[in-house]
């Protein structure tokens, strides 16, 4: 049984095994850092992104392997439409190249030369997203035309993120913090700004909560039912990681961040959503977590960090983990399957491995 040992930080903390719950089902090796990994709707793929080289979709058993063509100078972001048929991937190159899976084939759109951060589709696939440098290019995925072009940024666009359900709003981060536009409007109709450069973004599945994380310990949300911003700081360090938990529990959803080794549940379900709430604090990891998520209908927290360990959690009901997982190196991704049976990591060097959930007849 693991035990983990801090003594300038942490006292000893004693880890249960979730090796029987979630055994290491195979694992496979990118040629490079691990930006992200990404499951198929339907779950049948897990699409994974290395820094540099092939972008690679892996059958769920692990038995059948597609490498898609890399991106010049990098890769940046990859995203499934909504149907699970096409693979986006963009990179800093300018590319963005829309992979149709069933036939192997591949069409892409050039677009202006800048920092390829992020790219993504709107709920029902209609659209796609991609930011470069200051500008957030909204395209159609048939004609590959720019259908819209938001580029009232003060800097570079690090994140964007669409509403659950409408199809013409979304979500900017950047310098200054986070825009929410309607498409073919010039302006932002809200947004989040004091001056403090947003990180990441994400739009809770309910559509209420727009959340940033910032260059700063501190995150903001911004109560798009209220029109009221939420300021929440004196985290020890900036917040890498966010998710969502939209299932296994009475009350949804909940928020879970961390940057530090500490991981900070928040409740934004109510009146008033965290304001003046007392979040469950989770202790576990050694070093600084960097990924964190929730199974879409589970109770189950997943989260990885630069100490190299996979845990488990049950937020609601223990503040103790279960260990899943150690390697030698920082956990940079990590992903439940659509269904929750499946966990799928991967490391700064690259290592790929998923762990499928048991069931006792």
């Amino acid at each position: 049984m693991p035990r983990l040992t801090e003594p300038e930080e942490f006292e000893e903390i004693e880890i249960r095994s979730a090796a029987d719950l979630l055994p290491l089902a195979w694992s496979a090796d990118l040629p490079d850092y691990a930006l992200d990994i990404r499951w198929s709707p339907d779950g049948t793929y897990l699409a994974a992104l290395p820094s540099t080289g092939q972008p690679e979709i892996h059958h769920r058993q692990g038995n059948e392997v597609l490498a898609l063509p890399s991106h010049r100078g990098g890769n940046g972001s990859l995203a499934w439409h909504p149907d699970g048929t096409t693979l986006a991937t963009f990179g800093q190159d300018g590319i963005l190249r829309l992979h149709h899976i069933a036939t192997h084939t591949a069409r892409e759109i050039q677009l202006p030369r800048g920092w390829a951060e992020r790219c993504a589709w709107n709920a029902d696939g209609s659209l796609i997203a991609a930011a470069v440098g200051k500008a957030v290019h909204i395209i159609d995925p048939h004609t590959l035309e720019t259908l819209h072009l938001i580029d009232d940024h003060r800097s570079t666009v690090t994140d964007l993120a669409w509403h659950p359900t409408l199809l013409n709003q979304l979500a900017t981060a950047s310098d200054g913090g986070a825009r929410m536009w309607r498409l073919g409007e010039t302006k932002p109709h809200a947004r989040i700004d004091d001056g403090i450069a947003a990180v990441l973004t994400t739009w809770s599945p309910d559509g209420r909560w727009v959340v940033t994380s910032d260059q700063t310990p501190s995150v903001h949300l911004f109560d798009m039912k209220k029109r009221t911003p939420l300021f929440i700081q004196g985290f020890e360090t900036k917040i890498k990681a966010l998710a969502w938990q939209t299932g296994g529990t009475k009350n949804l959803p909940w928020l879970a961040l961390a940057g530090s080794p500490a991981i900070t549940v928040w409740p934004c379900f109510g009146k008033n959503g965290p304001r003046g709430a007392t979040p469950i604090q989770l202790y576990g990891h050694l070093k600084e977590v960097t990924t964190l998520d929730f199974p879409k209908e589970g109770p189950y927290l997943a989260s990885g960090a630069r100490d190299g360990f996979v845990l488990l959690w049950l937020p609601h009901h223990s503040n103790g983990p279960a260990f899943i997982a150690r390697e030698e190196n920082e956990i940079t991704a990590l992903r439940w399957s659509p269904d929750g049976l499946n966990l799928a990591y991967a490391t700064n060097t690259g290592h790929l491995a998923i762990h499928s959930l048991t069931t006792k007849d």
